[in-house]
């Protein structure tokens, strides 16, 4: 385990790794660096370690962040000094945002070389500012400092990081030279320095334990008070968001067959296609709420809310409009989630606890009109989807979207990258009682950093996953491609290929010709068969959805087969998407109107 022979750097740095481990954060991502030297080292000598090298620091953030959203706990990420630090910005700000936890360790440069024009260093005290829940700036090593004080920052920051709400935090380490692990020299470790710590070594468990437990509701009336609302309310409405384990969407589950209201499932609350759930009970409303007059007829007196933030602005837009009498947020974070300012009650719980404790205090129901008119509005939206895209040859984004949630095997994982993929699932994915967990980047929903956060939630999940990307975003993270090679799971990468930015096209900005194409779709005129070939990944070009059905099953079969992971290229046409859109749109409201 412990080098007692080595230097003091290499020592500080096992003490960290070891720790780190023994809190459960076993999973680390590296790039590669030089003042990061003792880290890396540590991790490559414990075979307790499980790693993962990423050439860029971006990159390498976003792994660990998709690794902890399918583990529910956090990985770590190494990097060196100066702009390496810099460059994991946006995955510490996306965690925090989506309440992930994630471990930051820093490489640092000693005090004495700040500040005066030393290569590579930079002010990295508290340089992700808000966005990392907890800093701490471990001095240099020092024979001083007694080695407990590092064990018990490490399990302090894994406990803040876990802690709820989730996020990430940011332990910066400083360095002196030599970073290599020199043996005898004038920083070697001694028995007496280590004596302090004699327990902690012969055991295998960390310094000091933080118990977490379950955060529960200390006032019963809180359940009770949601029990008498429910049982006398004849129009009320459930909405689910992120739920982050099989506890919770079973539970959640169990309380909507008890309850029978209608219920708005968001495609990352894992809802939609899990193993669970009865598809007669999950349906999806997001287009009905384009009708005013659904909407005047749909609108609930109560919401119930559970988890994390809803995909469709739709949904906020119909609440603003009806303002519901009682819109209640249950979930295990103080967060503040209220985007139109109209929750009446949060309560801040362990989610399954709820459930279960407020079952015996609810009535079954078994008949709901109100539920009843929803339902038949959504059988019918459903069967527009359908009818829309059965006869259509060319390439659709809403056959992909649609197709895949009915195709991806049982017992797997999906991936959806921001802008229109996430939107396209959300809207046109079909219910099924799949095993499947769904990953998104939700918190601040960029397109940065989609394909590292894929290959971190395939590896996370074990399973083989599906990728379903843009072009735009894809360019963002080819470097990604080439760790697919270091997790022992296939990817099955769906690119969308439309020549730019297609989800402009739906915004009012679309109607100006003469800026529109150029600084805004930004065609780039590119097909990335050669990408596929430069990482060994098996590659498909698409321009039918019949083709594509018939790519798809046989990337699944080669990974199933071969664990080879594989690049579906669909080319598709933005003037076709947006004319089976708009079509499926006003049939829709047609529909509802009647």
């Amino acid at each position: 385990m412990l080098q007692k022979n080595y230097n003091l750097n290499t020592f500080w740095a096992e003490l960290i790794i070891e720790e780190l481990i023994r809190n459960g954060v076993d999973y680390f991502c590296i790039s590669p660096g030089s003042r990061s030297t003792p880290l890396i080292t540590a991790i490559a000598r414990n075979k307790k370690a499980k790693k993962i090298i990423c050439f860029d620091e971006r990159g390498s953030a976003f792994h660990a962040l998709g690794y902890a959203q399918a583990k529910n706990k956090p990985a770590a990420v190494i990097v060196t000094s100066g702009t390496a630090v810099a460059n994991l910005f946006p995955a510490i700000v996306e965690a925090y945002q989506n309440n992930i936890p994630m471990i930051a360790l820093t490489a640092d440069r000693p005090p004495e070389l700040m500040d005066v024009g030393a290569n590579q260093t930079i002010n990295q005290i508290k340089i992700f500012g808000m966005y990392a829940k907890w800093y701490f700036n471990f001095p240099c090593p020092d024979k001083n400092i007694s080695p407990k004080m590092v064990l018990t920052t490490v399990d302090y920051a894994v406990y803040l990081s876990l802690n709820s709400p989730s996020a990430p935090v940011h332990l910066n380490c400083m360095f002196r030279e030599p970073l290599e692990p020199l043996e005898f020299n004038e920083d070697y470790v001694d028995k007496k320095y280590v004596e302090d710590i004699n327990h902690w070594i012969m055991e295998n468990k960390p310094y000091t334990s933080y118990i977490n437990s379950k955060k529960i509701t200390n006032d019963i009336n809180d359940i009770k008070y949601v029990s008498e609302i429910i049982n006398k309310e004849n129009k009320g409405l459930v909405s689910v968001g992120r739920l982050k384990n099989n506890e919770e969407r079973k539970t959640v589950l169990e309380f909507i067959k008890k309850i029978n209201w209608p219920v708005y499932a968001d495609i990352t609350s894992n809802l939609r296609l899990n193993k669970y759930v009865d598809t007669n009970i999950i349906k999806h409303f997001d287009q009905e709420f384009l009708s005013s007059d659904f909407n005047k007829k749909a609108a609930p007196k109560t919401v119930i809310h559970f988890g994390g933030r809803i995909t469709s602005k739709r949904f906020d837009q119909f609440l603003n409009q009806n303002k519901p009498e009682n819109y209640i947020i249950i979930k295990d974070n103080p967060v503040r989630y209220d985007p139109v300012h109209l929750i009446t009650r949060h309560i801040e719980c362990d989610i399954a606890y709820f459930c279960n404790n407020i079952s015996s205090l609810i009535k079954t129901v078994k008949k709901n009109s109100f539920k009843d008119f929803y339902e038949i509005k959504a059988k019918k939206a459903q069967e527009i989807i359908d009818n829309n895209i059965k006869n259509e040859v060319k390439a659709s984004e809403v056959f992909i979207s649609r197709f895949i949630s009915e195709e991806i095997p049982d017992n797997s994982c999906l991936f959806l990258s921001n802008s229109m993929p996430v939107r396209d699932v959300e809207l046109y994915g079909k219910s099924s009682d799949k095993d499947i967990i769904i990953g998104t980047n939700r918190g601040v929903s960029g397109i940065d950093g989609i394909i590292s956060s894929a290959i971190g939630f395939a590896a996370g999940c074990n399973k083989v996953c599906t990728l379903l990307i843009g072009d735009l975003a894809f360019i963002h993270d080819l470097n990604a491609l080439a760790t697919i090679k270091s997790v022992k799971v296939p990817l099955i990468i769906v690119l969308i290929n439309n020549n730019g930015g297609g989800i402009f096209d739906f915004l009012p900005i679309s109607k100006f010709n003469d800026i529109f194409e150029k600084y805004f779709i930004t065609p780039h005129d590119l097909n990335f068969k050669n990408i596929a070939k430069t990482f060994n990944i098996s590659y498909y070009s698409v321009f039918t959805n019949i083709d594509f059905s018939k790519a798809y099953k046989d990337a699944l079969n080669v990974a199933k087969i071969t664990s080879k992971s594989s690049l579906i290229e669909v080319f598709s046409e933005r003037e076709i998407n947006l004319r089976i859109r708009k079509k499926i749109k006003n049939e829709i409201l047609d529909m509802l109107e009647k």
